[in-house]
């Protein structure tokens, strides 16, 4: 009796590493499988929900309508009217990541779906990237429908010399932003019931900060200070020198430039983004406390 209890730790202990010991490739094909799993959901479940589709799309459109008239009203040239127009499409990004992917983990945590992401063998790595996937491809189909109800409803026009500058300038702000709001879930997680209020605050805020409706460079050493933190203001600006040649003259910085500063707010915030969902992890599963409603 006693060498059958001495073997169950022995046997235990094996069958533990057998199933925690995965090699490279299953690491990957379950990481893949996992973020196509996340991302699914956000690309077609407003087909399941066609009202959500409804009011996503008719809210922002006004939004830009409402800025339209305001700088029609005031006799601003017509090529900053597209340029709002390129803005209100940006900004569906930016607001997918603050309350899809920043206050998504704590969204979770009242729902009871955090356990079950906390204690996943795969790790959180790969479900945020799936997050962040999904909610990319999902708010791309929103941008282009908000361009072309613009250009439609207002003559928006824009001339686009080199279009892969351009999608190479849109797919790095946008990587940046959902980095941003990576690293963004697990401090808004730890804030508790603040987190509706830091919302509110990198929402309309931000959007003064990055140069949205308005060029940065009338911010002055704001604007350059918002242009090295902020993924949305060099994009924002990048973007309307691309697609907009007469609006070049309104950059704060060359195109080039905010490529290289996108560049590393992408390596910045994904290497902080790792670091700050394996605390989350570690505390999550060591304490337990992290995993209950603040409220």
């Amino acid at each position: 009796m006693s060498s059958i209890h001495a073997r169950i730790p022995a046997d235990l202990a094996a069958t533990i590493r057998k199933e925690t010991n995965w090699s490279l490739s299953h690491r990957l094909r379950h990481g893949a499988q996992s973020v196509l799993a996340r991302a699914y959901p956000r690309v077609f479940g407003m087909i399941r929900e066609p009202s959500w589709l409804f009011f996503d799309l008719v809210f922002p459109i006004l939004g830009m309508c409402s800025f339209v008239f305001l700088l029609r009203s005031r006799g601003v040239d017509d090529a900053w009217v597209s340029a709002t127009i390129l803005a209100s499409a940006l900004l569906t990004f930016w607001t997918s990541v603050i309350w899809m992917m920043a206050g998504q983990f704590r969204w979770e945590r009242d729902s009871g779906n955090l356990t079950l992401y906390i204690t996943a063998p795969v790790g959180l790595g790969p479900i945020t990237l799936g997050m962040a996937v999904g909610g990319a491809l999902g708010m791309a189909f929103r941008a282009v429908v908000i361009i072309t109800a613009g250009t439609l409803a207002f003559g928006a026009t824009y001339e686009i010399r080199e279009p892969a500058l351009l999608a190479l300038t849109l797919l790095l702000g946008v990587a940046a932003m959902y980095a941003l709001g990576a690293c963004l879930a697990a401090f808004f997680l730890i804030s508790g019931r603040e987190a509706d209020h830091l919302g509110d605050l990198l929402n309309e805020p931000m959007q003064l900060l990055g140069g949205v409706f308005a060029p940065i460079r009338s911010l002055g050493l704001v604007g350059m200070v918002a242009i090295g933190v902020l993924p949305l203001a060099p994009a924002a600006d990048a973007l309307r020198q691309i697609a907009i040649p007469q609006l070049a003259v309104s950059g704060l910085l060359p195109v080039n430039i905010e490529l290289l500063i996108l560049i590393v707010m992408v390596v910045v915030f994904s290497i902080g983004s790792r670091y700050a969902l394996r605390y989350i992890e570690r505390v999550g599963r060591a304490g337990g406390k992290l995993l209950t409603r603040a409220d």
